[in-house]
């Protein structure tokens, strides 16, 4: 063996040229497999970083009569589950808050979670400095209690030992530090902005209002239980409390989602998706290489028929060949794994915000080990062809053609052009999925998202119920500072809505409504809307058309005057047969509204997401704490943003903006992931296809010098240059039309990998495939063209020297 990698290493460095060649591509192709692994190392192969993470649960209420499958648990009915369910050891239930944080001069807004303290020892979690929460701080008047995440420890206190007992300002109202949690906990997984959690303590208030669903629950499977059999008991669960409470649980029911499932979300399809591209890529450079090696393989093979006429056996033989290719894929783990770290830094910029556990992707152990399995593997799939050619040398054909140079067999030939063919059909099945991808990220980019982005700014302000606890004061603020911005120089109008399109901040939540003549018989049975409340001027700030009726005037929301608008959607679904306008629109907490406006569509939860049903309600009828400012101004973004914050400093100093952004910037933000999806492997697709169209190239011109003899006796008999041409290029036309034949079937197979990341684009889309088979047609034809004119221009005598 050392002797074989001695001999390997100077064979190597005599064709520096080749091994270099071979050693890159190795290295890009496996710098990109260990990419894109790490991350889905990461995000859907590590297990949470919790106890036992396979039998954590997140429970959800659901609704399948009115089409929601995850909805939030109100209060009073995780109290019931988790008094009466036997599958469950333990439940919790938490819900995002948002605080703002006065520490130094300016106040800044932080994220917290307000969470049961039966969480910490359910998710097996114990503080790395103090406690976390005890069971008996779940009563009312321990709210004020806070639990550090280590990054807030370290940003904000600098890791201070001393931190215990410290209070904190949150909303005005003292919190005091009772524990530090250690270094890589987040909750909910893979979720960093996390900084702080407080004890949710459920009131009788809480209890008694079963409507409000506002928690989300998870909870730990009992030993010996398993997701089916917890299923079933708290489908019963559920329709025991549908019948003791059928005016507001009629039609519920519990929805089950492990834990994992939940939190990853359908990232994990993707990241799978874009695994699979990059082994493709990898399959087509491994192919692409033993074709250089199996070239190779007919000049050396006079070195192993001498060994073999000495009495070399073939096993000695094949790992004579094996260790140098070992030793090239080897090389190209080296520069790849080198790559790899530059690829995972450039993953954590490109890589969308939402995609969770983010921050865990790196070369761990178990990314390292990948490494070693891929590169063994590349080295033995690309080195095993052309191992077996040499290990069974004929040394009697081999040692009489070694004066007159060696020449590929009519076998030889054929095996070279069928690996060709693969690579084509492999770049194929690339290609497709990335034609597919870039028509499905066109058409999802050309739907209307029901309002004008251009020059419109949202500021986000959340009041602190300490200061603002009354509804009254809430619409106030936001009233004055809506009409107070307005009167700014460069602004041109202003509005205000409690939930922004293509925002994650703000409250939304459905409200149920009824109508005369909508037959339902409870409210839990009623349809459901989207609720936003809205000030005048909203609707034209943001351009949504009015589509009949009136907008949102100043005097509406006085109690003669209590009215409503409602979407397109919501008209078209439930109005069929008559005009909305002027109808009395019941919901609870508003009671009687008269809808006066139809309002255009929003996409509020992005391009590719259905329009619900959607009520606008004045601003001052019902209001929220938090809400966004919206101006339209054709001023720099950066200098409105400037003017706001001023005002909004004048009216309240220890009021922060939670989230300043341009409409434009928020509908990009909101197509990254399927932008990311395509551009990845459209790159991966270009880069297979010019592994592939290199292949053919490299057939063909080794093919052309192999047949320069019968070349130049053909035109010596006459045959013209474009027959010449002709000839080349057809033995490459044989070639691509195989590969292009079983590139179709395989993107055809390979299709529905791809149904959950396309929009309005089937998976079998005829165009598509018709343009990407001609795109790979015409790519191998081209690089045939090269070889083949080549060939034209050879000397009829100079080539039978030749023989």
């Amino acid at each position: 063996m050392l002797r074989d990698l001695r001999e390997s290493v100077r064979t190597l460095l005599r064709s520096p040229g080749f091994s270099g060649i071979v050693v890159l591509t190795l290295g890009l192709i496996i710098g990109v497999n260990v990419t894109i692994f790490s991350a889905l190392s990461a995000v859907v192969l590590s297990p949470l970083g919790y106890a036992d993470p396979d039998r954590l649960v997140v429970l959800w209420e659901s609704n399948p009569q009115i089409g929601v499958e995850q909805e939030d648990v109100s209060g009073a009915t995780f109290a019931d589950w988790r008094e009466r369910s036997e599958s469950f050891e333990s439940m919790a239930a938490y819900r995002y808050r948002g605080f703002t944080l006065t520490q130094g001069e300016d106040p800044e807004p932080i994220t917290t979670i307000e969470t049961s303290p039966a969480l910490f020892p359910l998710l097996g979690a114990e503080a790395q400095l103090g406690r976390v929460f005890t069971s008996d701080e779940e009563t009312p008047g321990n709210e004020h209690l806070l639990i550090l995440s280590h990054g807030a420890w370290s940003r904000r206190f600098g890791q201070d030992p001393g931190v215990l007992g410290e209070t904190v300002s949150l909303d005005g109202e003292p919190y005091t530090i009772v524990g530090v949690m250690p270094e890589g906990f987040t909750f909910p997984a893979g979720d960093p902005d996390v900084e702080m959690w407080s004890p949710l303590t459920l009131s009788a208030d809480v209890l008694n209002v079963r409507p409000h669903r506002m928690y989300v629950v998870i909870g730990r499977l009992a030993p010996g239980t398993d997701l089916p059999r917890a299923a079933n008991e708290m489908s019963a669960i559920g329709r025991e409390i549908a019948e003791e409470n059928p005016m507001t649980n009629r039609g519920w029911g519990v929805s089950l989602v492990q834990a994992k499932e939940q939190y990853v979300g359908p990232i994990g399809r993707t990241l799978w998706v874009l695994f699979g591209a990059v082994v493709l890529v990898l399959l087509i450079g491994c192919v692409n290489i033993a074709n250089l090696l199996l070239a190779r393989s007919i000049r050396s093979g006079r070195d192993y028929a001498v060994r073999a006429a000495f009495g070399a056996g073939a096993g000695a033989l094949l790992r004579r060949s094996m260790t140098e290719s070992l030793l090239l894929s080897a090389a190209g783990g080296l520069v790849g794994t080198a790559l790899a770290f530059g690829g995972i830094r450039l993953l954590g910029r490109v890589l969308p915000a939402e995609i969770p556990r983010a921050a865990e992707i790196g070369l761990d152990p178990q990314v390292f080990l990948f490494t070693a399995l891929v590169t063994v593997l590349a080295g033995t799939l690309f080195g095993l062809l052309p191992a077996i050619r040499l290990m069974r040398p004929r040394i009697s054909e081999t040692l009489q053609e070694a004066g007159r140079g060696a020449t590929a067999s009519r076998r030889t030939r054929r095996l070279s052009e069928w690996m060709v063919g693969s690579e084509v059909a492999l770049a194929l099945v690339l290609l497709m999925g990335a034609g597919l991808l870039v028509r499905s990220f066109l058409r999802l980019t050309s739907v209307d998202p029901g309002f004008q982005v251009e020059n419109v700014v949202s500021v986000a302000v959340t009041l602190p119920s300490t200061r603002y606890g009354e509804s009254s004061q809430q619409s106030q603020f936001f009233v004055e500072l809506a009409e107070r911005v307005a009167q700014l120089p460069g602004i041109d109008t202003t509005g205000v809505v409690t939930t922004l399109p293509f925002s994650s901040l703000g409250t939304e939540f459905d409200i149920p409504f009824s109508f005369e003549g909508l037959d339902a018989a409870s409210p839990s049975e009623r349809p459901q809307a989207k609720y936003r409340a809205v000030t005048p001027g909203y609707f034209e700030t943001m351009g949504i058309p009015l589509l009949a009726g009136r907008s949102v005037d100043r005097l509406d929301g006085i109690e003669t005057r209590r009215v409503v608008l409602i979407n397109e959607t919501m008209a078209d679904r439930y109005f069929q047969d008559r005009t909305p306008v002027g109808t009395l629109l019941n919901m609870p907490m508003l009671g009687d509204l008269e809808i006066v406006g139809v309002v255009g569509d929003v996409r509020h939860q992005g391009l590719a997401a259905q329009v619900e049903p959607e009520v606008f309600v004045p601003l001052v009828q019902l209001p929220l704490p938090e809400a966004h400012l919206v101006i339209r101004s054709t001023a720099n973004p950066a200098t409105v943003a400037s003017m706001v914050r001023e005002e909004v400093g004048r009216m309240d100093a220890q009021l922060p903006l939670t989230q300043v952004a341009s409409m434009e910037s928020l509908l990009t933000a909101s197509v990254a992931q399927p932008r990311f999806n395509m551009a990845l492997i459209v790159m991966l697709a270009l880069y297979a296809v010019v592994l592939a169209g290199t292949g053919v190239y490299g057939v063909i011109s080794y093919s052309v010098a192999q047949r320069t003899g019968e070349i130049g006796l053909r035109m010596a008999l006459g045959a013209g240059a474009l027959d010449t041409v002709a000839l080349v290029v057809r033995q490459a036309g044989g070639m691509l039309a195989l590969g292009v034949a079983a590139g179709v079937a395989g993107s055809l197979a390979a299709g529905r990998f791809l149904e959950g990341m396309l929009y309005s684009v089937a998976p079998s889309d005829p165009m598509t495939l018709i343009l990407v088979a001609l795109a790979v047609m015409m790519t191998g034809l081209l690089a045939a063209l090269v070889p083949a004119l080549r060939a034209s221009r050879v000397h009829p005598v100079e080539a039978l020297r030749t023989d």
